[in-house]
């Protein structure tokens, strides 16, 4: 096989679960030395042969990077550099142009994103290939049972971004009274400080119908508590790709969702719910995103009634069945393996320019 040289994090955040995902269906196309960006014992304990390749690797390999826009300086290597970035803004600041102009081909998760990358280099430069789910530990319960109460379900480090500064008042504005419906949060920032985390903890905890969970240490937790919820809140100013979503999907649940950026390549009409937002507004939260960084992303203003209204229906039908399922999630999800992404960075890499 074809010699691959791979520089990537292997972790359990969204960068982490897309590489990881991604070089284990590569691997079966390439022969990998992987260069790791972060914990190398972590990463030599997933990955022990493609660790083990990385001191005798081919120098004139290409070269894939998963990793930021604003960091493709360093590389390995004198192979073509293709970078398989994700970002969540429309615009990019002089750095970030600068790194892209650099890459010899560009790997996008999605037409959205590619439109964008198309305005700073040439289109032949620029692909597409979609991230997946693996449907072996994201599926749908087999048998479906009336629930005791109505679960929302929200996970995703804690963010502006995300959608977090209006989620609890959306849901305190659907659910007024409510005794049968919860809030599950799953969202504690393992990069961010204590302090950070216990605002948003602190914002959520003074109702008591919200349970703020810890993160799962594997994604068969996930996959479970995935399944024992009603359906998936949202409301994303922006997003690189929303994992979380398409594994929500997976699971059978319906999924409300802001409709702009990443997750449009695969939220549709059928099986999503999608909240039209009222135009953009310049991406600022004042940490990830701040006063001289360029971009914009969804403005949610005006949009709280519409996620209210969708909340309530989807309520209204968990009251009369007993329960609510997303049917062409599931066949969406079923789509959209890994191996399939895999395919399509192969397909970018072999891919002659001429």
């Amino acid at each position: 096989m074809k010699n691959l040289n791979v520089m990537a994090p292997v972790n359990s955040l969204g960068y982490g679960v897309a590489s990881v995902n991604t070089i284990a269906n590569l691997r079966d196309l390439f022969d990998i030395a992987l260069f790791p960006i972060g914990d190398a014992q972590a990463a030599s304990q997933v990955f022990p042969e493609e660790i083990a390749r990385s001191p005798m690797f081919d120098p004139d390999a290409p070269f894939l990077k998963i990793w930021h826009e604003f960091d493709m300086s360093v590389r390995v290597g004198r192979g073509d550099l293709i970078a398989f970035p994700f970002f969540e803004v429309d615009e990019f600041n002089q750095q970030k142009k600068h790194h892209l102009s650099q890459c010899d081909k560009i790997i996008t998760s999605c037409d959205w994103a590619a439109e964008i990358v198309k305005k700073e280099v040439p289109d032949s430069k620029v692909y597409t290939a979609p991230l997946g789910v693996d449907r072996t530990i994201f599926y749908e319960n087999k048998e479906t049972k009336p629930t005791e109460k109505f679960i929302v379900f929200n996970c995703g480090k804690w963010e502006v971004r995300k959608g977090h500064d209006i989620l609890l008042e959306i849901f305190q504005r659907a659910f007024p009274d409510n005794s049968d419906v919860e809030l599950w949060m799953m969202c504690q920032n393992p990069v961010a400080s204590p302090e950070y985390n216990q605002k948003w903890n602190s914002h959520y905890m003074q109702d008591t119908r919200v349970r703020l969970l810890n993160r799962c240490n594997t994604h068969q937790e996930l996959s479970d508590t995935m399944r024992s919820v009603s359906c998936g809140l949202f409301p994303s100013r922006a997003e690189g790709w929303n994992l979380e979503l398409l594994e929500m999907m997976s699971c059978g649940k319906p999924v409300i969702t802001t409709d702009y950026s990443a997750h449009t390549e695969f939220c549709t009409e059928e099986n999503s719910y999608k909240i039209k937002p009222k135009g953009k507004e310049k991406a600022f939260d004042g940490i990830y995103f701040k006063e001289d960084d360029l971009g914009s992303w969804a403005s949610l203003k005006e949009t709280e009634k519409d996620f209210i209204d969708v909340l309530r229906s989807v309520y209204e039908q968990w009251k009369k069945d007993g329960d609510v399922s997303n049917k062409e999630g599931i066949e969406t999800a079923k789509r959209m393996g890994w191996d399939s992404t895999a395919n399509k960075v192969k397909e970018a890499i072999d891919e002659d320019q001429g």
